[in-house]
């Protein structure tokens, strides 16, 4: 899953907790008592059936339209062996964040240290945008600007979002993804700086082996998507009571 779509799907989940301060939230979102025997399932249905308001998008709490979500600009650099390279990508759009289904949500406190575990399925997602790139794969040389664009089908991803309560502020310190991709196509425009035919047998090569390319620069987006969900949900959690988000 790319790191934009877990950053939309993160907002929206984290704007439905908010039920505290000066915010109000939309009567479609349902809030869930923790010493309920329910809590787990009730807060999955909150999810869900929040889902489409926040896909909308919320202006007043920052949140923009999550379908598609668009980012100006993102880039990333990765070295794994006979595969490496740094690429730019802008004006990125993704599509099919409507669709996503919570399958479940395990809270868990011990102590002071409080988890949460979210399963969401999301069937299809198309990215695209412009991008600007340079690396290798094996023996090919990469090098080339363009357009881009990468389908996935089957996504499957696990949130694992824990942190100690401190003075009542839930201090989120790790936000771990887990996520699994069930068939994935990509295309770009010109790998090779105009030379059509590198191009045809680079993504040729790509999208047969895709699962070993993804494979390889999991662990870097794992490591990126932890420091970073990490920070931003923190923005949320530090200005409201954990006991006001989770009564």
């Amino acid at each position: 899953m790319s790191f934009h779509t877990v950053r939309a799907v993160v907002i929206a989940l984290c704007a439905i907790a908010i039920v505290a301060g000066d915010y109000q939230l939309p009567a479609t979102v349902k809030t869930c008592k923790r010493d309920s025997d329910d809590f787990s399932s009730c807060l999955r249905l909150a999810i869900q059936e929040a889902w489409p308001t926040f896909v909308s998008g919320l202006p007043e709490f920052d949140i923009p339209v999550l379908d598609p979500y668009y980012t100006e600009s993102h880039s990333m650099e990765f070295e794994n062996g006979q595969q490496g390279g740094k690429m730019l990508a802008t004006d990125i759009r993704t599509y099919g964040l409507a669709k996503a289904r919570f399958l479940s949500v395990k809270p868990e406190m011990v102590d002071d240290l409080f988890r949460l575990e979210i399963d969401v399925e999301i069937p299809k997602i198309l990215i695209d945008g412009n991008y600007k790139a340079e690396g290798y794969l094996a023996s090919f040389r990469v090098g080339g600007k363009g357009f881009f664009n990468i389908s996935m089908e089957d996504l499957r991803v696990t949130w694992d979002i824990s942190g100690h309560v401190v003075n009542d502020i839930w201090v989120v310190e790790h936000f771990k993804l887990s996520p699994t991709v069930g068939n994935m196509k990509i295309w770009f425009s010109d790998l090779f700086n105009g030379n059509n035919e590198l191009n045809r047998a680079a993504l040729v090569f790509i999208n047969e082996y895709w699962p070993l390319i993804y494979r390889a620069i999991l662990p870097k987006l794992t490591e990126s998507w932890d420091t970073y969900l990490t920070e931003f949900t923190n923005r949320f959690f530090s200005k409201i009571p954990f006991s006001t988000v989770f009564p």
